[in-house]
């Protein structure tokens, strides 16, 4: 089995250097005869310009449109689960840099619109094939001056948001060369005059075996890597297999879509750049017997997941647990397998995107699955969230926190939010938190940093707020709570802002420094009122210190200490306690809820942040040195999460060592321990004296006016506990904590 391994592995090695055409190549030119090519407009077209985006997607979705997908199929598509689509293709001369005809252009058109009316970004491929072609074009300067030129002339021209880079493939003589390409192919359309317009490029499945593509360099210079991870078995391929295995294993060896993602990141890729483009496909080969692995005797057909499915029921379908995909299987004048992705195989690598804060997924190709629902039922399970779940809220915390269009100081700069101010988020990478933002004024998201949470707290968690969603298209909001008062800017479907206050039917809502405005108002009978969203979120953390003394002594209070990193989807608030026994032996009346909840204190850390909070803790009453141990957990509103702290300390009695000690002043001398009564020792009873004790809670228990007497003895009807001593001497005071102890 090793020697197959290593032998199948070899000749996929070689072949893919050599002889290997990707499915965009071998499809787009099966259907040239169904193409008709129309030349490239010099003017701007009338297209229906892109609806205020309403996505209410946790990660981009990105899904090839081939030429040859038939318009009738644009209404099974389930437009909210998408993001982007790429219209494929329009291809590159290599000798001169003009554009080809738009194949099928009234499909091009039609989606344009189609898209736009629904909130989706349209992009166009380009595409060069062969190495020889993508070399030739990229060692000319001035092929790729032409080029960048003329796809910056299509975005004006026909009002899209961006260009996808289709090159198969780049070899490593011409890296640097490719690099510069699009270097200068993003810089000039991310300052296009019509507004920023998106790059994204499609890259190989094995980067360890194309050089030319230096991913680290690409994702910096790029909005987004559509990472091809499909054809680790191909049509050509010797044996048949898994066309986009999930995991590596013993039997089909290392590569697949775990160990792409794993390159990428190796090789330097920012994570938040990359697209898992997965298959709606599988191929047909003859083989030379039903088994798992056998040899192919013939080039494999691509059939598409609509038909794939069919026939799985048909034959039976199969489940591979080594590469984790279906297959099946007949006899037709030979054996044939059929190697393909479904909604339970693409599901596992939907959940690697998410476990690998990939910035998507994405599919070649649209249309593939026909009528079936199967797979954006997994992508909905995976990527769609309906508000307000997994939304919580934030408060910025310090002045003038800068508000990006991406997760990270690279990106541009929209407006600032001032201190205090509050904002719906519901995703976050790493301490960047997705926000919501005025539609008209910028994109529907924004991304605001939080802070690490220690070294710098930008962001904090802020709770029991009540937030607004919207459910028309557009909302206007306005300088005061009133049709008569200026439109500030506008808000739209499914976007979900913080009530600031309440006027009859307008409520005033946080905003990111619009035209100067830091909040406005929204008529809100257009809005769905949610009271505490973080109380449907799942709250979670992990424990990384924990300090409390070892030793204390009984009835004393003490501090216990937590760093924290928030790994649910709540901000720690005032509801967030410490949960021991039933009646754990460190109750605090001053600072618990209760004798088994403690209340914490300390930053309101967001998710993902890591924070310190404390606890007061207070010894027991015990006769001999006790060891006092309690196991607690977080509670938020009965909810238990994270792990079991255990706090295990030494107590001993105060009557051992401390009953000695005394307090010294001018004019009064006092044991602050004491059993039964304490004797206050008056140094000048000429004087006129004023003694209260107060007990924990700020309640005045003992009060005492003396002229006369030297020794006094009060605090007999006294509890146990801890109390304070006041004591007025003249014009005075002098104040100390004293404990009686039984």
């Amino acid at each position: 089995m090793t020697l197959f391994i290593c032998a199948h592995l070899c000749l996929n090695l070689y072949v893919f250097m050599n002889q290997y055409s990707s499915i965009h190549e071998r499809e787009y030119e099966m259907h040239l005869k169904e193409a008709t090519f129309s030349p490239i407009a010099q003017t701007k077209q009338n297209f229906v310009p892109i609806r205020i985006e309403t996505r209410g997607m946790l990660k981009n979705y990105y899904g090839y449109l081939p030429y040859w997908t038939d318009t009738t199929y644009y209404q099974y598509f389930q437009m909210e689960l998408l993001t982007h689509i790429a219209y494929f293709s329009v291809d590159i001369d290599p000798a001169t840099g003009n554009l080809g005809g738009i194949p099928n252009a009234a499909r091009f058109y039609k989606i344009c619109n189609y898209g736009h009316d629904r909130g989706l970004r349209i992009h166009m491929t380009y595409t060069i094939f062969n190495n020889s072609n993508v070399t030739t074009f990229l060692n000319n300067a001035m092929a790729r001056s032409n080029a960048i030129n003329n796809i910056r002339n299509f975005m004006t021209n026909y009002g899209i948001e961006g260009a996808n880079i289709d090159f198969e493939f780049v070899t490593s003589a011409v890296r640097d060369s490719f690099s510069k390409f699009i270097n200068d192919l993003a810089n000039t359309l991310w300052t296009h005059p019509s507004g920023r317009k998106e790059l994204y490029m499609a890259t190989p499945a094995v980067p360890e075996w194309y050089p030319g593509y230096n991913v680290s360099y690409l994702s910096t210079y790029s909005d987004g890597l559509f990472i091809m991870a499909y054809d680790y078995h191909w049509s050509g391929s010797s044996t048949a297999g898994p066309v986009s295995p999930c995991i590596p294993s013993s039997f089909w060896g290392q590569y697949c879509a775990a160990k792409t993602i794993g390159s990428y990141k190796s090789y330097g890729a920012n994570s938040s750049k990359l697209i898992l483009g997965l298959p709606y496909y599988g191929y047909d080969w003859p083989t030379q017997s039903q088994n798992i692995g056998s040899a192919t005797t013939g080039t494999g057909s691509a059939v598409i997941y609509y038909y794939a499915f069919q026939n799985a029921i048909t034959y039976g379908r199969l489940w591979d647990s080594y590469s984790l995909t279906p297959w099946y299987r007949y006899y037709s004048s030979q054996w044939h397998q059929c190697w393909y992705d479904d909604s339970v195989s693409l599901d596992i690598k939907y959940g690697m995107v998410n476990d690998s804060m990939l910035q998507g997924s994405g599919c070649w190709a649209l249309g593939y699955d026909v009528s079936y629902d199967h797979i954006w039922n997994a992508i909905r399970r995976n990527f769609w969230i309906e508000p307000p779940t997994r939304h919580f809220t934030v408060e910025v915390n310090i002045d003038d926190l800068n508000v990006h269009d991406g997760p990270g100081t690279e990106y541009k700069i929209l407006t600032t939010a001032e201190l205090g101010s509050k904002f719906v988020a519901f995703d976050y990478y790493y301490n960047w938190y997705k926000v919501y933002f005025p539609s008209r004024s910028g994109p529907y998201y924004a991304w605001m940093s939080g802070g690490d949470g220690i070294t710098n707290q930008f962001m904090k968690g802020t709770t029991q707020n009540t937030i607004l969603r919207v459910y028309v298209d557009l909302l206007n909001v306005r300088e005061g709570p009133g049709t008569s008062y200026p439109v500030i800017t506008q808000i739209t479907d499914g976007q979900v802002f913080v009530a600031d206050s309440f006027n009859s039917d307008w409520a005033r809502i946080y905003l990111q420094t619009i035209n100067n405005y830091t909040k406005g108002w929204i008529y809100h009978p257009y809005t769905n009122i949610i009271q505490n969203p973080e109380d449907d979120n799942t709250y979670d953390c992990n424990l990384l210190e924990l300090t409390y003394p070892s030793t204390v002594q009984e009835l004393d209070t003490f501090s216990v200490a937590l760093k924290i990193k928030n790994t649910g989807f709540g901000p720690f608030d005032s509801l967030v306690y410490l949960k021991g026994s039933n009646k754990s032996p460190f109750y605090n009346a001053t600072t618990w809820l209760d004798t088994t909840r403690a209340g914490t204190s300390g930053f309101p850390g967001l998710p993902s942040q890591t924070y310190y909070i404390s606890a007061i803790f207070k010894a027991p009453d015990v006769i001999n040195p006790t060891t006092v141990s309690d196991t607690f957990q977080f509670e938020r509103k009965t909810n238990l999460f994270g792990p079991s702290i255990i706090v295990t300390v030494i107590v001993n009695p105060v009557a051992i060592s401390e009953q000695k000690y005394q307090w010294f002043t001018e004019k009064i001398i006092a044991r602050t321990i004491f059993t039964d009564e304490i004797e206050l020792l008056l140094l000048s009873p000429k004087d006129f004296y004023e003694i209260f004790i107060y007990d924990i809670q700020g309640r005045m228990v003992v009060k005492l006016r003396i002229n006369s007497d030297k020794k006094i003895k009060i605090g007999k009807e006294l509890k146990s506990g801890v109390y304070f001593l006041v004591a007025k001497i003249d014009n005075k005071t002098f104040k100390q904590k004293i404990i009686k102890i039984r």
